[in-house]
């Protein structure tokens, strides 16, 4: 079963240690590339917190869970600086083809909760498979031309 990166903000993260609501997600980080979730992002600016995919313990309907306090981190490089502010935000970023037409904006992004491997973006009038992704950065989501409507 499908998730979407609308439906997953603003979705509890909650330890599960202490069953103790940690915060809230903001929006989901992906790797460069834009085929991966790489962490949750709880908050904004300075005030921050990411949780590194590999550090969840479920991605459910009602929380997100970690297994306590401890998997919670600060930004550690540019990148992740850049999440923390929301400029990294796959959510009304342009969709791009590689020879550069325009095909809409990112209105959401289906994932598999279990492995956090991206599936689809959904953007106008296209849907275009994850794996056609060539790159994801603050300007745009970059896909290949050959990349259909799935």
């Amino acid at each position: 079963m499908s998730e979407s990166f609308r439906q997953a903000a603003g979705r509890k993260v909650v330890s599960r240690a202490t069953a103790q609501q940690l915060g809230t997600v903001s929006h989901l980080l992906v790797t460069a590339d834009g085929r991966r979730v790489a962490a949750v992002v709880m908050g904004k600016g300075k005030k921050a917190s990411l949780v590194d995919w590999s550090q969840l313990t479920g991605f459910g309907t009602d929380a997100v869970m970690v297994g306590d306090e401890a998997a919670l981190r600060q930004p550690a490089d540019a990148r992740e600086h850049a999440a923390a502010e929301g400029k990294l935000e796959l959510i009304g970023r342009r969709l791009l083809s590689e020879s550069g037409n325009e095909l809409g904006t990112v209105d959401d992004v289906t994932f598999d909760p279990a492995s956090g491997a991206l599936e689809a973006l959904h953007g106008g009038a296209h849907q275009v498979a994850a794996d056609a992704v060539l790159g994801a950065g603050s300007y745009a989501v970059v896909v290949a031309a050959s990349a259909g409507a799935v």
